[in-house]
């Protein structure tokens, strides 16, 4: 960990992997971690307790961009957070330390022993690799969990091997928890991130149409590809760190002609300006389906009642109650 300029310890991001690093009992954990969700949690506690017991470091190895975007573009997922917010949560679970793999076709070539002996082994110097069940590594995805514990046997590094975990009978894995975005089903995608899904983002100028209404939106411009399905939800809205209560509105504004789609937040009792913060949208549960209304006065009707239903949804939650230090 480094100190920022405020004296916090922060993780350390190392974007090349050239040379030997210099690691005090590094141990590890390997994955792409988009979601961050209750399985990579399991994942990243088991490796942080080995680095304590251990006097070591503990020590994310992910890849940037995710293998499919380079590999089959057309079957890449949508990521469930940015790269800058996996950063930010792989920290507040305790990695010390952060290795950005570039992935790209040359590094898809390598095969999964030389990836052991030089990239693990030789330049990282391992003491124990933490990872899940169905680890496929190196070129073809061929290596498996077998394999690493097999030369880890013979290099001098254990491997520790996560099982599935299980929300309700359902194996907890990024491409669910998309899938649950993609519904709609927030509030199923929370229990298994084990946090709510948050998008991030900058408040844009819109159309203003909210205010004239009567309820002014802040219009979120986000990078976050797993946006939920078009509807209107009850939300968290979070800004400088502190979260608000709101109701948000996701799609492309029927009633008054189909437009872009938008991501669209009615801040609960705050009259401060927005325009170009930096934003984090946290999605409780969902409201209902968007719709088109007859008029704006009487899509102003349902907004009235959409506030209501949301503050009900709201009452009694806290900001995060899953998750410390997010």
């Amino acid at each position: 960990m480094r100190r920022n300029a405020t004296g916090r310890l922060t993780m350390e991001i190392i974007r090349q992997l050239d040379r030997p690093l210099s690691i005090a009992r590094p141990v590890l954990m390997l994955g792409n971690f988009d979601g961050v969700h209750l399985g990579h949690q399991a994942l990243i506690g088991s490796a942080v307790a080995d680095a304590k017991a251990l006097g070591g470091r503990a020590v994310v190895y992910t890849f940037e961009p995710h293998p499919l975007k380079v590999l089959a573009p057309e079957r890449a997922p949508r990521l469930i957070l940015t790269e800058a917010d996996k950063m930010a949560l792989l920290e507040s679970y305790g990695a010390e330390i952060a290795i950005v793999q570039k992935f790209d076709l040359e590094f898809a070539r390598i095969e999964a022993d030389k990836f052991v002996d030089d990239y693990l082994v030789k330049r990282i110097g391992v003491s124990k690799v933490w990872v899940g069940k169905d680890l496929r590594f190196g070129k073809g995805r061929k290596g498996r969990v077998e394999d690493l514990i097999l030369r880890g046997s013979e290099a001098g590094f254990s491997v520790g091997v996560v099982g599935p975990v299980e929300v309700d009978g359902h194996r907890v894995s990024s491409s669910r928890i998309r899938t649950l975005i993609e519904r709609g089903q927030v509030r199923q995608a929370a229990q298994h991130l084990g946090r709510y899904h948050f998008i991030s983002g900058r408040v844009v100028p819109g159309q203003g149409r909210g205010r004239e209404m009567g309820f002014p939106t802040a219009n979120i411009e986000t990078a976050t590809e797993a946006v939920p399905l078009d509807g209107i939800y009850a939300t968290l809205f979070e800004i400088a760190g502190r979260r608000w209560q709101s109701a948000t509105s996701i799609g492309v504004n029927p009633t008054f002609g189909a437009g872009p789609r938008t991501v669209e937040s009615y801040v609960f009792d705050f009259e401060h300006d927005l325009y170009g913060q930096e934003v984090k949208l946290h999605f409780v549960d969902r409201i209902r389906d968007e719709i088109k209304f007859s008029s704006a006065e009487t899509l102003a009707q349902q907004i009235e009642r959409d506030v209501l239903d949301a503050r009900k949804m709201l009452h009694g939650v806290k900001p995060d109650p899953t998750v410390p230090n997010s």
